[in-house]
């Protein structure tokens, strides 16, 4: 494993309640009740489960903040530490493609992020040998069973991505998906019974020669978050079987 980033981690606290999709409400080990900011917009249900344990940290404050704290992680049963602040994303996609003892791309001319194609942005631009490589990156928190999972409610957003990278390629370009893998898992499927668009669209990108790299992500209760060179394969296309 190689390691990426150092979080910050203040405390590890109960998670009691949710009362939207921006906030938290967690027990500390003081007995003190704190409000936490949620920076991911998933449902988070299979995580976030009244009683269990996350990891949060203290956060800067500003004119416009109003909460003290951010929610870093969850920690589940099993003991791991499972990655659901958004905010990280980008910065650990950035190490693993600036880095090309792990980039799926080895090593490259540019990594140039957030670039306009046409009417929208993708989240990277690559050059490699003098020739582009489009690319998008997703978090992907849910694994059931160890097989990992996305997206955790409907997105309209990620099919209409798939669907740009497609038309990348059509144009002769090379375009792919890194898959930031924050559970332990051995294999990754797209979720048919939550969004079957993307579904059909994930295995349709993959026959046209999408490249779809899952990479797993290992966090511990320090705070240190780290590549893992573990291959993650690719469920083959069943279709819809839900």
């Amino acid at each position: 494993m190689k390691k990426l980033l150092d979080i910050q981690i203040d405390e590890i606290g109960t998670f009691l309640e949710r009362p939207n999709r921006f906030i938290s409400h967690i027990r500390l080990d003081s007995g003190e009740e704190i409000i936490a900011h949620v920076h991911d917009t998933g449902r988070l249900t299979e995580l976030l489960i009244p009683g269990s344990k996350v990891m949060i940290r203290r956060a800067k404050m500003d004119g416009k903040r109003k909460t003290q704290w951010d929610l870093i992680a969850s920690i589940t049963e099993d003991d791991q530490c499972v990655l659901i602040n958004a905010s990280f994303q980008r910065r650990i996609a950035d190490k693993i493609l600036n880095d090309e003892s792990i980039s799926p791309f080895g090593k490259c001319e540019k990594v140039k992020a957030e670039v306009k194609y046409g009417k929208s942005r993708l989240d990277y631009l690559i050059e490699k040998d003098n020739k582009n490589i489009w690319l998008e990156s997703k978090g992907v928190s849910l694994s059931r069973n160890r097989r990992a999972t996305f997206p955790a409610s409907p997105s309209t957003r990620a099919c209409k991505h798939l669907q740009e990278l497609m038309c990348i390629k059509e144009n002769g370009e090379r375009a792919g998906v890194i898959l930031l893998i924050f559970r332990e898992s051995d294999i990754f499927e797209p979720m048919w019974e939550v969004d079957k668009k993307f579904s059909k669209l994930f295995y349709e990108a993959m026959d046209k020669g999408i490249e779809i790299y899952p990479i797993q992500i290992v966090l511990n209760k320090k705070g240190e978050l780290f590549y893992s060179d573990k291959k993650i394969l690719i469920e083959e296309n069943k279709g819809d079987t839900k």
